[in-house]
């Protein structure tokens, strides 16, 4: 594909992280952002980047058992060549669906306040190719 044609299909959508509190309607209100999640259509999982913890990797997994949970977790290469997993895979959270609100309500272990993602990909983000990923996700950590 050359640099004027447009892509049929995003190569990935973005997601907003964000930190929110409830007002006295009920209604959850962006306090902060705290970093973006990344999905590729096609996939099941969302990759996730805290600006906090700019290096690190965070995947978002559905829990395949009950519907609208998610799992949290990170992922270590197996140090064996000849192994069966390439990687092991750590759960540090949770997460659920709140459709009426438009999110996914995070728990980290080690994190006191609950993290937000929304559902739905931002509006300027639909198209985001793998080299602008990588490059976004470079900025991020210098």
């Amino acid at each position: 594909m050359n640099n004027n044609e447009t892509p049929s299909q995003p190569e990935f959508y973005r997601f907003q992280l964000f930190q929110g509190r409830r007002n006295a309607e009920g209604k959850l209100e962006k306090t902060k952002t705290v970093g973006m999640a990344y999905h590729a259509p096609g996939q099941e999982n969302y990759t996730m980047r805290f600006w906090t913890f700019v290096q690190e990797r965070y995947f978002l997994l559905p829990n395949n058992k009950v519907s609208g949970r998610y799992f949290v977790m990170t992922r270590e290469p197996n140090k064996k060549p000849d192994a069966k997993n390439k990687y092991f895979w750590n759960i540090v959270g949770s997460g659920q669906v709140d459709s009426a609100s438009g999110v996914v309500e995070l728990e980290l272990d080690l994190f006191e306040k609950r993290i937000y993602m929304n559902i739905f990909p931002e509006a300027q983000a639909q198209s985001v190719s793998f080299a602008d990923f990588e490059a976004e996700l470079t900025k991020i950590a210098a």
